[in-house]
């Protein structure tokens, strides 16, 4: 009897721990379940911040890199307006180098710049070596002016009052500078388009 008691009890104390793993095994893989169910939200919730991210990046690289492309086009026409006003700086000039052109362009400016200039007399400044020039387009015009050589001045004249408070400056450098500022949009609208 002690030995079949033994047996029952070594048989409950059997089938008491063969339910005990049982359980533990079906709790331990509800566990791992939860767990991997927690990993596979976790690395989603991953995944959609990392591709969040990755297009907050190519967002700004994108941004960035039309800026800069768009800096890239504007210092390039800039560049070619630059060209076009340095090309027609240089013909102007060649243009006043010419004997026959720099009367016409001394008596010009000394026409509009006496417009300019209250009545009387005045001074008239010119650069080395157009005085006669000067004189001459003076003459022709009717005005009473001292002419002097002013070696400070290029290409153009300027007149000043007989007392001084009045100048008026008319010089190639000026016109280009005038021109400049006048014409830009212009010449851009020639060469891109509105």
């Amino acid at each position: 009897m002690a030995t079949e008691l033994s047996r029952l009890l070594e048989h409950e104390a059997k089938a008491e721990k063969d339910k005990a793993l049982a359980d533990a095994r079906a709790r331990a893989e509800e566990i791992v379940a939860a767990a991997r169910r927690d990993a596979e939200g976790f690395v989603e919730v991953a995944q959609h911040r990392l591709a969040a991210e990755r297009g907050q990046e190519i967002a700004r690289a994108t941004s960035t890199a039309s800026l800069r492309a768009a800096a890239l086009v504007l210092a390039a026409k800039d560049e070619v307006i630059r060209a076009v006003f340095d090309r027609a700086d240089a013909e102007l000039r060649a243009a006043a180098a010419d004997p026959l052109r720099r009367r016409e362009m001394i008596t010009t400016y000394l026409r509009e710049a006496a417009g300019d200039l209250p009545g009387g007399r005045a001074v008239v400044e010119v650069s080395p070596g157009d005085a006669e020039t000067a004189r001459d387009a003076a003459k022709a015009l009717g005005l009473e002016v001292d002419v002097r050589e002013n070696p400070t001045l290029a290409d153009g004249v300027r007149l000043v009052s007989a007392d001084g408070r009045s100048v008026v400056e008319n010089t190639l450098d000026g016109r280009l500078a005038r021109a400049r500022r006048e014409f830009v949009s212009r010449v851009a609208d020639v060469l891109w388009g509105a």
